[in-house]
């Protein structure tokens, strides 16, 4: 008998191996039910008002919102305000330019594996969770300033965040949930002040809008008091890279998607 238990033992392992790689692979593969997928997007614009509340304060540059960008690259050609930051406009291009790379990179990885399917999200947040993490590193171990708008060192630092900020817009995309742009707010005050069931009791879109606008404000009042301290800019960077790894490894315990 116990012969026989020895032999069998490493069989059943092999059975259960290529079962289990089964499941977990058609587990990853499966589109997720939306009903409650908007949730990681609300909190993702607490994120983006943690994030450009610091960068804008550290290094005078936004890293979600490419419209104050795009107003400062048109203000440096002009050579404006006199009292501008360093290299303000080359900034404002690199920022740019990082968050339409980070949004194209995305939104690829999206359509490439299935918009709403679980590995295409969790890949979509677990890059957006390292670009912020590699920043916090880098700004830990000094490479990239705390504070100090005027060094040039701070062009290492745009590109991850900006990129970030790209591909958190290109899951908001993925998941049809065009009423959280999460790295924008006038969309959605527009679209609150304009909608005609806006007083309605059964409104899921207003709320979902009301919820990123509050989600950033309490970012962005996170990121300015962080801000108040030495080491605060790289605090926030590694609270939200985490948050965003959390993101990440929650939809692992999204239902699946019921045709």
């Amino acid at each position: 008998m116990p012969a026989e238990a020895g032999e069998s033992a490493p069989l059943i392992g092999h059975v259960l191996r290529p079962r289990y790689s089964k499941r977990l692979r058609q587990h990853l593969i499966a589109p997720v039910n939306l009903r409650h997928a908007y949730a990681p997007l609300i909190v993702s614009c607490f994120v983006t008002g943690l994030i450009d509340a610091g960068a804008y304060n550290a290094w005078g540059t936004f890293m979600g919102m490419q419209t104050g960008n795009t107003i400062f690259l048109a203000l440096g050609v002009a050579g404006l305000p006199a009292d501008s930051k360093h290299l303000q406009w080359l900034r404002s291009i690199v920022a740019i330019s990082s968050f339409m790379l980070g949004s194209f990179i995305a939104s690829n990885i999206t359509s490439r594996f299935g918009n709403t399917r679980r590995l295409s999200l969790i890949l979509s947040f677990l890059l957006q969770g390292l670009l912020i993490l590699i920043t916090g590193i880098l700004i830990t171990a000094d490479v990239i300033p705390q504070k100090s708008p005027n060094s040039d060192r701070i062009f290492i630092g745009i590109p991850f965040l900006a990129a970030q900020s790209g591909a958190q817009v290109a899951a908001s995309r993925a998941l049809g949930f065009s009423e959280i742009p999460t790295t924008v707010l006038t969309s959605v005050y527009n679209d609150l002040a304009s909608d005609s069931r806006a007083l309605a009791k059964n409104n899921p879109k207003r709320n979902r809008r009301l919820g990123a606008a509050v989600m950033m404000l309490l970012g962005g009042i996170c990121g300015g008091w962080l801000s108040r301290l030495n080491e605060g800019f790289g605090i926030a960077l590694w609270a939200s890279g985490v948050i965003k790894i959390l993101l990440a490894a929650a939809w692992l315990w999204y239902a699946d998607s019921v045709e």
